[in-house]
């Protein structure tokens, strides 16, 4: 006897398993292509086409997590993995659905060559970013310092930057004042009380003008006074007039005696402007120091955003400005992008440059006898549908064709004769058995009786030939 000898199964190569990959992934049915060997070079191709765009989105996606929001390297190849699967899948779906034997084949393409582009723009941006990351870091640098000169810039020209050089200017003075013991004359236009009595003269002088306005259009008529003359609303307007011009020659009578006490070098006059710079510097200090703190928390909190600032925005910035004064790296930014925006929109154009093969040829036969199988099931179940009883129903009996699991079983067979039996009569129609003791004699008699009648078969009439008989006619 020889030995039992166990043959083990043949293993796949790594790159039969390869070649089946990339199959499956330019979307052909593999039974179909079993048929056609030599096609399929032309969807390995295709496959590898869609493998590289999903490879591609995957690093793509990486850098621009890992740089843009400064994510974590395994959190980036994750998310990564995630959008190269994503469009990965809408590659090969793009693929799939365009058929090489379509009549109207570029017309329908449009949208999946808009889409393509629109991917191949989104995915060689941050691979561009990438390759010029070392010269977008020096420009950032760049930009952040002219953000500051330009937020300065704004500080010192806006409402606070103006408001702490006044204060400084103030409490300098207010400094002299105090430290040469009144002697040093104050500057009136800086002086606080008469920078207030010099607005509310001005405030008062426009309320003047406009009361003396309606006072002449009352007297003389206008657009909005169709009653001219010396009346009621005139006199108002005049006793209005009156009293602002009354406040007017006030401030102007403080305004002129501040001044001169400023100015004056008697001793009265210096003692009076030690006294008062001694109680307006105190103020003037914390006005200074809040202003300065302020200003410190809108510089703080804006160097604070500023460094951190190194989104994907910032950095398309600084591509932008580099690439703007160089025309060198401006040509190769375009060649670049237009590389990886080439290789992103290149399964797309490899399926639209692919002729139509003896695959198109094969597949059409299959479709065919899909179409055929599956219209033969529904003939087959419609044919060995049980008649139901009761009154007809067109709408139950389609929705009971439709409704089949497409289970065709074998025809219904023909139910063998039964046996003879003497209890039955000649028609198959069994006595009926009757106790003793029940019924006359007369029934019993005609029960014992046999039935003489004959079978014969139904055959129709001359005149109805081509019909069916559906109940015989007794003799």
């Amino acid at each position: 006897m020889f030995p039992c000898v166990r043959h083990r199964p043949e293993l796949q190569s790594p790159g039969r398993n390869m070649r089946d990959f990339l199959i499956a992934l330019s979307g052909a049915r593999s039974e179909v292509l079993e048929r056609c060997p030599t096609e399929k070079p032309k969807f390995e191709g295709i496959g590898g086409a869609v493998l590289t765009t999903g490879v591609l989105a995957t690093i793509s996606m990486t850098f621009a997590l890992s740089s843009a929001l400064g994510l974590n390297v395994v959190v980036s190849l994750l998310a990564g993995l995630v959008w190269g699967l994503m469009i990965l899948s809408l590659d090969r779906w793009l693929v799939s659905t365009m058929r090489a034997d379509a009549p109207r084949r570029w017309p329908l393409a449009v949208p999946r060559i808009l889409m393509a582009l629109l991917l191949g723009f989104v995915i060689s941006t941050p691979l561009v970013l990438q390759i010029f990351k070392s010269e977008i870091d020096a420009q950032i640098v760049e930009i952040k310092q002219r953000r500051a000169d330009v937020f300065v810039a704004q500080q010192q020209q806006g409402v606070t930057g103006k408001t702490i050089g006044q204060l400084r200017q103030e409490v300098a003075n207010l400094e002299k004042v105090v430290s040469s013991g009144g002697d040093v004359p104050v500057a009136t236009d800086q002086d606080p009380q008469i920078v207030a009595l010099t607005a509310d003269r001005d405030s008062e002088r426009k309320l003047a003008d406009q009361h003396y306005t309606e006072w002449q259009c009352q007297l003389y008529g206008g657009p909005s006074c169709p009653k001219k003359g010396d009346g009621p609303l005139a006199r108002d307007s005049k006793r209005a007039y009156d009293k602002n011009k009354r406040r007017i020659d006030l401030l102007n009578g403080q305004i002129e005696k501040r001044k001169k006490d400023l100015t004056d070098s008697g001793q009265e006059a210096k003692q009076v402007r030690l006294t008062s710079a001694q109680e307006a510097l105190p103020k003037a200090r914390a006005q200074l120091d809040a202003a300065l703190r302020r200003q410190g928390d809108l510089q703080q909190s804006f160097d604070a955003e500023n460094l951190t600032t190194n989104g994907l925005l910032i950095r398309m910035q600084a591509l932008n400005e580099i690439t703007g004064k160089d025309m060198s790296l401006s040509m190769t930014r375009l060649l670049l992008f237009l590389l990886f925006l080439l290789i992103e929109c290149l399964p797309v154009a490899v399926k639209l440059m692919q002729r139509p093969g003896n695959y198109e040829k094969v597949l059409a036969l299959a479709e065919q006898h899909e179409f055929r199988a599956a219209r033969g099931s529904f003939t087959a179940g419609a044919m060995t549908r049980p008649p139901t009883a009761g009154p007809a129903n067109g709408a139950s009996d389609i929705w009971g064709i439709w409704s089949r699991t497409g289970d065709t079983g074998p025809f219904p067979s023909v139910p063998t004769p039964r046996p003879d039996d003497p209890s039955r009569g000649p028609t198959g129609t069994r006595a009926e058995h009757v106790a003793d003791g029940y019924g006359s004699v007369e029934d019993q008699e005609l029960r014992r009786m046999p039935d003489t009648r004959t079978l014969r078969l139904s055959r129709p009439a001359p005149e109805r030939s081509g019909g069916v008989e559906l109940l015989p006619d007794d003799d």
